[in-house]
């Protein structure tokens, strides 16, 4: 099954992670008070529906098992992509400023989930070294 979504897919599973939303089309407040995109959002309610993500009973939408793993996969996958963006920024930093290379080290082997934090810490103020711990 195709668990990918659009922005303004994943925006409003977003929102219902959170919480079910009072849905119905006459009264777009809901989702206006959200900043949800009102007509965007009808298509969205229509196409995830029908794809068993969000379940609609007339007067709220709620998020189904389904949908709760598409919101999960869908946030694993942008924050995954942000951990390399971090990885990127340390090599880049390293480059102008060689003097920092031994904490951008450091950041870059947690973002790749390398190092916990402690380790990364310990290892910037010099009481280990990259094989130890």
């Amino acid at each position: 099954m195709d668990l990918s979504l659009s922005a303004s897919e994943f925006r409003l599973l977003r929102h219902l992670a959170l919480a079910d939303m009072p849905y119905s089309d006459e009264d777009a407040t809901p989702a206006a008070v959200r900043g949800l995109d009102v007509e965007k959002m009808q298509d969205d309610v229509r196409s995830l529906t029908w794809r068993g993500m969000v379940a609609a009973d007339g007067s709220s939408l709620s998020l189904t098992a389904l949908g709760a793993a598409a919101h999960h996969a869908a946030e694993a996958e942008l924050l995954s992509a942000r951990l390399v963006d971090v990885s990127v920024l340390a090599d880049g930093i390293e480059g102008l400023s060689p003097s920092l290379a031994r904490e951008m080290h450091a950041v870059r082997q947690v973002a790749e989930g390398a190092w916990p934090l402690e380790k990364a810490r310990r290892y910037i103020s010099g009481k280990v070294g990259t094989d130890t711990d």
